[in-house]
């Protein structure tokens, strides 16, 4: 019911369709180009394609691992395709990460929480030939990534596997400047108001954060309200599934909520 009211209420406060009454030419083709795909880019459909065939792959994993446990799985072992139908990316919201991907050109790519791979393929496919870092705790699913890369030829992937906190503590010294992060771990207020903290302080004079399941809880709503509040996040587009920061340093103080 708590979703509910919030997604009504987010749809009270809608604004700016395809950019509408958006000032900052920046921020216009954050919301009409990359958003919206008002320039129909395409080159995620070799992904999208992988995407739908792991829809029909019955191979079993374990169910476990660190974070929220699974609000519509409870068993011990789930097959790869009740994976991607509960806890992947849609297609939907894959095509956008490609597309944030190819818009920005990081220099590096950070995902929190990998996983079997799939929004994985749709951020490193937008950046042939950018290092990714992606971090998964469960052993048997960072396995099936690895493999998954591999039979689509992404080889500057790195899965790393191990608790997030320590894995990010390694990886000081590579990920770091123009970053695109998306996080999608653990899904409680404090850790993640930790992962941003990190991000930020390894960000140079632009980058942009993606965080999954915004509303998953009072507690991701929560910190989501508190970090769009910081300094650093200069504007924040509100999705309802995701929210989209952009840490650029000429920006004006900006929060917008639309429907996509």
């Amino acid at each position: 019911m708590w979703r509910i009211l919030k997604y009504l209420q987010h749809l009270f406060c809608l604004r700016h369709r395809y950019g509408h009454r958006i000032h900052s030419p920046y921020l216009f083709e954050v919301v009409n180009r990359v958003i919206f795909n008002a320039s129909g880019e395409k080159g995620h459909i070799p992904v999208r394609e992988l995407h739908l065939d792991l829809l029909s792959e019955r191979t079993m994993l374990p169910a476990g691992g660190a974070g929220v446990p699974s609000r519509v799985h409870s068993g011990v072992h789930r097959s790869v395709r009740s994976f991607v139908r509960g806890s992947s990316v849609s297609p939907k919201y894959g095509a956008l990460l490609f597309r944030l991907s190819r818009w920005f050109h990081p220099e590096v790519i950070l995902e929190l929480g990998t996983g079997i791979g799939v929004s994985t393929l749709y951020l490193a496919s937008g950046s042939p030939g950018v290092a990714v870092h992606t971090i998964e705790g469960n052993r048997d699913r960072a396995q099936f990534s690895i493999w998954l890369f591999k039979r689509f030829g992404l080889g500057t992937v790195q899965v790393h596997n191990g608790e997030m906190e320590q894995v990010l503590d390694q990886l000081k010294s590579v990920v770091k400047g123009r970053i695109l992060a998306f996080v999608d771990g653990n899904h409680r207020y404090s850790p993640t108001l930790g992962y941003l903290r990190w991000i930020m302080d390894q960000a140079g004079e632009e980058a942009v954060v993606v965080m999954d399941d915004i509303y998953w809880s009072k507690g991701m709503f929560l910190a989501w309200q508190e970090i769009i509040s910081w300094p650093e996040t200069r504007a924040s587009i509100d999705l309802f599934q995701v929210g989209i920061l952009l840490l650029r340093r000429d920006l004006n103080k900006t929060n917008l909520k639309i429907k996509f």
